[in-house]
């Protein structure tokens, strides 16, 4: 099945405009004089040429700092530095034959934000100090509303305060850096919730054909969007948010080798960190109390060294990556069994696996056609999974300056009902992305996911607005329906059968809403 996917990106990436120039997109500013600042400390930075361009935005003027046209491996290196760097930047994949098609809206990046970027920081205008010290404070203020009490008596609001440092220190013009971002949550409700963590503390060291890092980070694979199948380097932080894109850090070696045939990365994943559950007094949790003392099918158990190896690369419109992954998996396998006051409870088992995968993408005009897939031992046979889909994107709509991307996926896995440790396997997803395009950087994500066997569905929303240079607003919520309803006296035994897999989210529905300050 992967292998008929991978010729179907392949073919649809033959359509494409035969013309394209890959450029790397660095901000908008309203000011000539910032952009222009700001385009010479980038080329001093990279030792790269940067130039910038008008362009009319809601009947104002913007100008846009770019590189200029770059082929393939320098692209990928430059984008590598960045990334390094904790410089935010997106890809303008552009149509040379045709220059009004309009630019990759997917593309955006940020090393320095959680791993799904969406909801993105404000960008400060540049000021003419070259300085290879930055750091960014946000300080956010979070509350849940849910629908109904909890099935086991759990509050209908929660509050919570976090506080997150994006640290970067770079020296010899940035090929030599550190970068630090420890993170905090105090919860009202969940003791669970309550945690910190250092989301990154690495070494990085940047030449022309290799890059080291050393130390705790956090790597993001993956193209779909409601599934991130292949991202499995780091650890879910699951108290965090049920959508598996907030990750723990993960302590590691990373080689990069850049050649004319793509990128090398080499992983040495020293350390194993455990899944986080909420609580008892959690919300959107299991129905059963899950142990702290976790198995593992390693004789080593959390001191194993994991192995990852993958390659990717820049074809024009095609983007690939190919990998393999050797180690303790980071979806745990939740074991029933009885305690000693006679309750159901769940123990964490961790297999080892091997799972080689790919993800892939191709661009063709407005569309983007996506694919993630892998092959996985260690939960029984081996068997396949895969998400494939498309987002098309439509500039411009209802004569506004808005643009709304229409994202279709299928989510497939090969075990059915056998496959405990997701609720995945036979699911369609649709959902609209809207983008205002406006100075208060107004976004909203709106999409469904179906259970094609079971009929059980996932309403989400994400969105967000900037209030203004330093304060950004969030919404964020989450409707489930279809399933069976857990009930306090439902037998344990009977919520462990399969038409209940999703019992433990039904009496969820939830709204939640965040304020963030930057410092």
């Amino acid at each position: 099945m992967l292998a008929r996917l991978v010729t179907v990106i392949v073919l649809l990436a033959g359509i494409a405009p035969a013309t394209l120039a890959d450029q790397l997109v660095f901000g908008s500013f309203r000011s000539t004089q910032n952009a222009s600042n700001w385009a010479q400390k980038l080329s001093k930075m990279f030792a790269q040429e940067m130039v910038f361009h008008a362009f009319e935005r809601n009947g104002e003027t913007m100008y846009r700092v770019t590189t200029v046209s770059l082929g393939t491996a320098e692209f990928a290196a430059l984008g590598r530095r960045a990334d390094a760097a904790g410089v935010r930047y997106w890809r303008l994949l552009e149509d040379v034959d045709h220059p009004s098609a309009a630019p990759d809206p997917g593309h955006n990046r940020n090393a320095l934000s959680e791993v799904a970027p969406r909801l993105q920081p404000p960008v400060p205008e540049p000021s003419t100090a070259a300085e290879n010290t930055r750091s960014l404070w946000d300080l956010a203020v979070q509350t849940r509303s849910f629908a109904e009490r909890g099935v086991y008596g759990q509050d209908q609001f929660e509050a919570s305060v976090s506080i997150k440092l994006e640290y970067f220190r770079g020296w010899d013009n940035d090929a030599q850096s550190v970068t630090f971002t420890p993170f905090l949550r105090i919860d009202s409700a969940d003791d669970e919730r309550t945690h910190g963590d250092i989301r990154e503390l690495f070494y990085s060291r940047i030449s022309d054909s290799w890059d080291l890092h050393v130390g705790a980070k956090r790597i993001f694979w993956g193209v779909t969007e409601f599934n991130h199948l292949v991202d499995i380097v780091n650890q879910t932080d699951l108290v965090e948010n049920i959508d598996t894109e907030d990750k723990l850090g993960q302590p590691m070696v990373q080689l990069s080798m850049v050649r004319d045939w793509g990128i090398v990365d080499v992983f040495a994943l020293v350390g194993f960190r455990e899944r986080t559950f909420p609580g008892e007094d959690g919300r959107v949790r299991l129905p059963f109390e899950i142990l702290d003392n976790a198995t593992y099918a390693s004789g080593a158990e959390q001191r194993r060294v994991d192995m990852a190896l993958r390659w990717s690369n820049y074809m024009g419109p095609i983007e690939l990556g190919l990998h393999h992954f050797s180690g303790t998996s980071r979806d745990p396998m939740l074991i029933p069994e009885l305690a000693s006051n006679g309750d159901l409870v769940l123990r964490p088992h961790y297999p080892v696996i091997d799972q080689t995968g790919i993800d892939a993408q191709a661009f063709y005009g407005d569309w983007a056609f996506k694919l993630e897939g892998y092959t996985r031992s260690g939960y029984g046979d081996r068997y396949a999974a895969a998400t494939v889909g498309f987002e098309r994107t439509l500039v411009g709509v209802f004569g506004t300056p808005a643009d709304l991307g229409l994202v279709v996926e299928y989510m497939f896995d090969e075990r059915d009902d056998d496959a405990t440790n997701t609720l995945l396997e036979h699911d369609i997803a649709l959902g609209g992305r809207l983008q205002f395009n406006d100075f208060a950087d107004t976004r909203a994500l709106l999409g469904i996911i179906l259970d094609t066997d079971n009929h059980d569905y996932i309403v989400s929303l994400e969105a967000s607005r900037r209030l203004s240079d330093s304060w950004l607003l969030s919404l964020e919520g989450r409707l489930f329906g279809g399933g069976e309803k857990a009930r306090r006296n439902t037998p344990a035994a009977t919520l462990l059968q399969t038409q209940y897999k999703s019992a433990w989210l039904q009496e969820d529905d939830y709204l939640q809403l965040e304020l963030k300050k930057f410092l």
